[in-house]
């Protein structure tokens, strides 16, 4: 195998130890035993490894550059997440450079491309090309299923908070909920709307779904699906807040009295709920916790000295039911 495309996760493979762990040994930090650093620079030395700029930088101080990949700036949630990442990276001297994605999938893979050359880490949500990418930086995976490998991840368990929300329109009276979900294929926010429904005797049938374009404009035209598919229905969770206030914007065009007679549950916990009336009851995450765990996770990936990842590679959030006027 030639210098040019040898990984540390080459490395790692052919001395049969951690990513972490060769970055660890090549750096010379002191968690290393001697046996397993002579191991993994044997190993480094049959693969003509050259180092990477992020395990030098670590070592010479030399700031380090995170790549946060993501579907669609126009999402609220994703500045708002880039905003609190910066800030984070920023404490420790390092960069974010922000990948989006898009939905042209050779264009993605180009923009990916060229972000890779410029990084020493990524994080985002799964796709089939930032899977890819783990072979060449290390990926920290955002907004994943809680179960799962021990690749570094931040899972969202959606199904205590999507209870909460559930439970919280049923002691407010309301017996008719339906959903509206971002896409054709039911999301994971939609089956777990399903059980809880199933699990406490709730009415549900087909014309309880509809689906929206991820955007709010795709709110306000669900919103008129909703009344003409489901007209029974007394209160709405969906899929996120961006479709959320178009619901809501959608519901008032057509006379529809909020919460009076149709109670409206956002996912995010977005700013751009407080500016809406009435203010938009939410399922937050906190982008702090998310921000704060992907930097741990990066530095503890890149053998950052003093940094392991502590807690394991894999953290699970949350999210919180925050009520405000729409419900």
């Amino acid at each position: 195998m030639g210098t040019r495309g040898v990984t540390i996760v080459d490395v790692a493979r052919e001395a049969q130890v951690s990513r972490q762990t060769v970055s660890r040994a090549l750096n010379g930090l002191p968690e290393v035993s001697e046996s397993t650093r002579t191991r993994v620079v044997e190993a480094a030395r049959r693969l003509n490894y050259r180092p990477n700029r992020a395990a030098q930088g670590l070592v010479r101080g030399r700031d380090i550059t995170i790549g946060l990949v993501v579907h669609d700036l126009r999402n609220p949630y994703y500045p708002e997440l880039a905003s609190v990442l910066s800030r984070l990276a920023a404490e420790r001297g390092w960069g974010v450079v922000l990948c989006d994605l898009g939905t042209d999938d050779a264009a993605a893979g180009a923009r990916l491309a060229d972000v890779l050359r410029r990084v020493d880490a990524v994080v985002g949500s799964v796709t089939p090309a930032l899977t890819g990418a783990s072979q060449s930086v290390p990926v920290v995976a955002l907004d994943v299923e809680p179960v799962g490998s021990d690749e570094p991840a931040i899972a969202i368990d959606y199904a205590p908070g999507i209870a909460a929300a559930l439970d919280h329109l049923v002691a407010r009276g309301r017996r008719r909920i339906a959903m509206v979900d971002s896409s054709s294929t039911p999301s994971r926010r939609r089956l777990l709307y399903r059980a809880h429904l199933q699990r406490h005797g709730l009415a549900w049938d087909e014309t309880s779904e509809v689906v929206s374009a991820d955007t709010h404009l795709g709110g306000v035209e669900a919103a008129t699906t909703l009344r003409r598919q489901c007209p029974d229905a007394d209160a709405v969770l969906v899929f996120n807040d961006v479709i959320a206030v178009g619901v809501l914007k959608g519901l008032t065009r057509a006379g529809v009295a909020v919460p009076e007679e149709l109670a409206v549950v956002g996912i995010d916990g977005l700013d751009i709920g407080t500016l809406v009336t009435p203010e938009l009851t939410t399922l937050a995450i906190d982008r702090t916790a998310l921000a704060r765990h992907a930097i741990e996770l990066v530095a503890a990936a890149l053998g950052s000295p003093g940094d392991t990842a502590a807690g394991g590679a894999r953290r699970v959030l949350v999210p919180t039911l925050v009520v405000r006027e729409s419900s």
